[in-house]
């Protein structure tokens, strides 16, 4: 029986308990569940780190951590308050790490290698959730969103 059809039959249950025992497939999670979470907690904040921060990008060796560094250094560089900042990067981060287990398969699906890409997501996330309802939908205007740039 080759490894492709064992994985298919094997329950979700399954799969995910082996995803928790990978190391690099948590890895790719958490930092997909850290980028996902810190923009959502950073939508209605305005700063021109966010354009800094809109622009970067990783290798798929980065973790999680290493974007919460890269991050922090572009609200430190524009001269932000740091206490908000670090408030939400740490929420951020607690929330993958609670969250990585249970949705393991899902964030190592939805990695990305960019911030623009995440926000490509957390786009089609919410228009999926909200439709065209504009009153539910997160407010807006922390992140240009790519469908606002053009």
């Amino acid at each position: 029986m080759s490894y492709s059809s064992i994985v298919s039959n094997l329950s979700n249950f399954e799969r995910r308990a082996g995803a928790k025992r990978d190391p690099e497939l948590m890895r790719v999670a958490l930092r997909t569940a850290f980028v996902s979470r810190f923009i959502v907690l950073r939508e209605g904040r305005r700063s021109r780190a966010h354009r800094e921060i809109e622009q970067m990008s990783w290798s798929d060796e980065a973790t999680a951590d290493d974007l919460y560094k890269l991050f922090r250094e572009a609200f430190q560089k524009n001269g932000d308050k740091l206490q908000p900042v670090d408030r939400d990067l740490k929420r951020a981060m607690e929330h993958a790490k609670r969250s990585v287990d249970f949705f393991i398969e899902q964030y190592t699906e939805r990695s990305t290698l960019s911030f623009e890409q995440a926000l490509e997501d957390y786009e089609r996330s919410n228009a999926l959730l909200f439709g065209d309802d504009d009153e539910d939908a997160p407010r807006k205007g922390g992140w240009r969103l790519p469908s606002d740039k053009g």
